[in-house]
């Protein structure tokens, strides 16, 4: 496809709300008839973890279709770690996610920015003890609402979050040939994790995936 063709092409990203009672009232629920198994534990990032986080989250996000530039340690050390969580399956780093709280004016709202987990450990309850971990979090915080962003063609993504309770409430959309000149927050393709960072995929970057 020539530039020419893909002059006005954009991709989109779903804005996807819910109420955090009820995303945590359905991860709980998720494991009423369940004991979530010893070897799954969820904990706060610390420091001392950073450089196997690194290894993580690009793991994780090399197998989604999400747009991805991966971190290196210098660039995970600028993350507030205050809000992201890690889990451990049988004492291996084996997901994340990342909440942070905004105050805008009056109003106090959640977002998780990131949320990942290696493809050989999914669909053993990893997701939802993040995800009931992260709402016990926004509701300690005194958050009602909490907000994500879903890769338009990550439907695994989106089926998960919606399962608890997430409805989409707009689009964000990012233009395929964007410029270096355009790098802004709003602009940049990559979850908001990435854009927290100033990251984008590098046209050219054997290790990035670009929109």
């Amino acid at each position: 496809m020539s530039e020419s063709d893909l002059d006005g092409v954009t991709r989109s990203y779903l804005i996807m709300k819910a109420e955090a009672k009820v995303a945590l009232d359905l991860a709980e629920e998720w494991w009423d008839s369940k004991t979530i198994p010893n070897y799954i534990h969820v904990r706060k990032l610390v420091h001392d973890d950073l450089e196997s986080f690194v290894d993580l989250y690009n793991r994780c996000f090399l197998a989604s279709p999400d747009p991805f530039c991966p971190i290196n340690l210098e660039q995970a050390k600028k993350l507030d770690t205050e809000g992201i969580f890690v889990a451990e399956l049988w004492g291996k780093l084996s997901g994340f996610i990342a909440c942070f709280v905004e105050k805008e004016e009056d109003s106090v709202y959640g977002e998780i920015t990131g949320i990942g987990v290696l493809p050989s450990r999914r669909r053993k309850g990893i997701a939802t003890a993040l995800i009931k971990r992260a709402s016990k979090y926004f509701l300690d915080a005194g958050v009602e609402e909490v907000y994500c962003e879903v890769y338009e063609e990550n439907t695994p993504s989106q089926m998960l979050i919606m399962a608890y309770g997430f409805e989409q409430v707009g689009t964000r959309e990012v233009d395929v040939q964007i410029t270096p000149e355009q790098d802004t927050s709003a602009d940049l393709p990559g979850g908001k994790i990435m854009r927290r960072l100033g990251l984008r995929p590098r046209p050219g970057c054997e290790k990035c995936r670009d929109i």
